[in-house]
Parts: structure tokens; sequence; C-alpha cells
């Protein structure tokens, strides 16, 4: 739920706070944090597996051969494949999958819900780590540190924005207060926290990285009941 509140009120925020007569103080917050979007963008065209850690929760794994993705979580996955998309959910010790045509193109924001219904609200996704970034890139007075850590084996280029309580509106106890990203040089996230004005915290770290996919991992497993639908429900 923290991630999705971060993400709302960013934008919500930054849409009406005057950014031409501010582009001059932004410029190299802006800059910094685009350097980051860039690579994550690459992320959409590549093929990998990686498993993360949720912080306060399970690991969840995440399969993807574009167009094809699959967020696996301990109970639950979403499989999204260009014809179909699966919901997929454990409940008395039986794994069942909603399955409803697919009209999208690619895993988006649409899919958020669904994303966070098999893995758990803590997950957050390399689309919702762009959108933020994207955000932040526009709060008047946000400040940006860089480093690089090596996460998973993999060298990444981390940032962490602070100042993130100019985009809230009064009162706004769920408004972001900083987050920090790491991104590999591939373009793969390798982690992602956040902080909230009231002290909620989220974060998901990488475990394990490779540029091979299991194709099962686009399919309901074995055994599981399928039931199809229109449109899947949470």
């Amino acid at each position: 739920m923290l991630v999705t509140i971060l993400a709302t009120t960013l934008a919500a925020a930054t849409l009406g706070c005057g950014l031409i007569n501010q582009a001059k103080e932004l410029v190299g917050t802006a800059q910094i944090l685009s350097d980051f979007a860039d690579r994550l963008g690459k992320a959409a065209t590549l093929t990998y597996t990686a498993e993360y850690q949720v912080t306060g929760g399970d690991k969840v794994t995440l399969v993807q051969q574009p167009p094809n993705a699959a967020f696996i979580g301990k109970d639950g996955r979403f499989i999204f494949t260009t014809e179909f998309m699966y919901l997929c959910s454990t409940e008395k010790g039986v794994l069942t999958c909603q399955k409803s045509p697919n009209q999208a193109v690619d895993v988006g924001a649409a899919n958020t819900g669904y994303v966070a219904g098999a893995t758990g609200p803590g997950f957050v996704t390399p689309e919702i780590a762009l959108g933020l970034i994207a955000a932040a890139a526009l709060v008047p007075g946000a400040k940006v540190e860089q480093s690089n850590k090596t996460i998973a084996g993999q060298e990444s280029l981390c940032a962490k924005a602070t100042g993130l309580e100019a985009a809230a509106s009064p009162g706004d106890k769920n408004a972001p207060k900083d987050f920090s990203v790491c991104v590999t040089d591939a373009g793969i996230l390798a982690s992602f926290s956040g902080t909230s004005t009231n002290g909620e915290q989220a974060a998901i770290e990488l475990i394990s990285y490779s540029t091979s996919v299991d194709a099962s991992a686009f399919e309901p497993p074995a055994g599981a009941k399928i039931v199809d639908v229109a449109q899947i429900t949470l």
C-alpha cells in the first residue's frame, strides 16, 4: 500500500507546481534521476529472472521474456502473456487461477493491483520505481545523492532522494518523505526502499539474477484450478 501511495501522491502533487518557473533549480536533480530512469527503461526489453527479498515479507521472483512476464510470490502469481493474463492465489491448499483475455501489449501501471495481489503490497515493480523517479525529479527542493553498490553480484548505481515532503498536501501523513533506488548496469532494479512522513517503510532487494528464464513460469502450475473470466477481479 505504501508504494502505491508514494507514487500517487508524487504524481498528483507535481502536476501543478509551476514547472516552467522552477525549471532552472530542478535541472540538477532531474538530470540525475533521468539517468536512473534511462537505465530502468532498458529493463522492459530484457530477458531475465530476478529474485527479490521483500522487507517484512516473502521472496518474490520476477521472470521476464518480453512481452511475457510472471510475478511469483509464496502463495500466488500474476502471469502476463500476449494472449492471456492469470492471477493465481492459494486458498486452503488449492491454487486457483483466474484466466482472462489480454488486450494490453505489456505489463503497465494498470496491472499494479494484480501484481500486489499475487506478491503482497510490499513488492515494487520496475514500472512503479520508474514512475516514482520521474515524479521525484519534479519536486521543488528535492535533493539527490548518488552512490555505488554491489547487489547480488551486480554493480549498481544508486540514488537517494530526500526532501519530497514539498509534494505533500498539508496534514498528509502518507506522503513520501524519501526513497532510495539502485539499478544495475544492465538496467535491472536492484533495490528500492521508501519512507512516508508517518514513518511507514517498504523495501525490496535483489538476491539473485540470471539472464535465462524457465518458460514454464508463463503458464499456471500443473494441478492449478483454472477459472475463465472476462476480467480478473481482486
